[in-house]
C-alpha cells in the first residue's frame, strides 16, 4: 500500500471524499509520496515527490473527471517517467512495488513540502524555455527536476536515489522469496 499525502491546496480541489483518513500507516517498499497541484499553461497538473528519494512525477493536464482513476494515472506517469529517464524496470514490478494507493491528508512533512515548493518554482522557471507544452516537454522538465542534487540526499540526485531505492527493493524482495 502506498500512501500519498496531499497538500491542503490539493485536498480542497479533489474534495474530502477521496481522502482516506486512517491511523493505519502501512507504507510500501518505496515509502510514501507527497502531492500538490500546480498550473502550466492554465492546465492543472499534479506533482508527486517520493519522500525517500525526492524523485518527481507529474500528471499533466489533470481534470476532475480523472479523480476516480488517479491511482492508475499515477502509476502510468511514474512508469513513463522512469522509462523516459532510461531507468529499466518492468511495469508489473513497479505496480507490485506501489500496490494500492491511498490518498491521505497532509502529513506536514516539512522536508517533502519544501521540495514540492522548490520544484514548483523551478518548473515555473523552466516553462519559459518551451513554447508548447505536451507530455514530452513535461517529461523533460521533470527529468531536469530529477537531476538536481539535494543536500538532504548527501548531494545525490533524486534519479540516482530512486535507482538505488528500486535496486534495494528488488534485492530485498528476491531475498525473501
Amino acid at each position: 500500500m502506498t500512501n500519498i499525502y496531499t497538500t491542503k491546496k490539493l485536498e480542497k480541489i479533489i474534495q474530502k471524499k477521496v481522502i482516506i483518513d486512517s491511523n493505519i500507516l502501512d507504507d510500501n517498499f518505496l515509502g510514501s509520496w507527497n502531492a500538490t497541484i500546480f498550473y502550466i499553461a492554465k492546465k492543472k497538473c499534479l506533482l508527486f515527490i517520493n519522500s525517500k528519494s525526492f524523485y518527481s512525477v507529474i500528471i499533466p493536464k489533470f481534470s476532475m473527471k480523472d479523480i476516480d482513476k488517479i491511482d492508475t494515472l499515477f502509476l502510468a506517469n511514474l512508469y513513463e517517467q522512469l522509462q523516459y529517464e532510461k531507468i529499466a524496470i518492468d511495469l508489473n514490478t513497479i505496480a507490485f512495488m506501489i500496490g494500492n494507493i491511498n490518498l491521505r491528508p497532509t502529513n506536514n512533512n516539512r522536508k517533502s513540502i519544501g521540495i514540492l515548493n522548490y520544484n514548483i518554482e523551478k518548473l515555473n522557471y523552466f516553462k519559459y524555455d518551451y513554447p508548447v507544452f505536451n507530455n514530452l516537454v513535461i517529461r523533460e522538465m521533470t527529468e531536469k527536476l530529477n537531476i538536481c542534487p539535494f543536500k538532504q540526499l548527501n548531494w545525490k540526485v533524486p534519479k540516482e536515489a530512486m535507482i538505488t531505492l528500486l535496486n534495494n527493493t528488488i534485492t530485498k524482495y528476491n531475498a525473501q522469496n
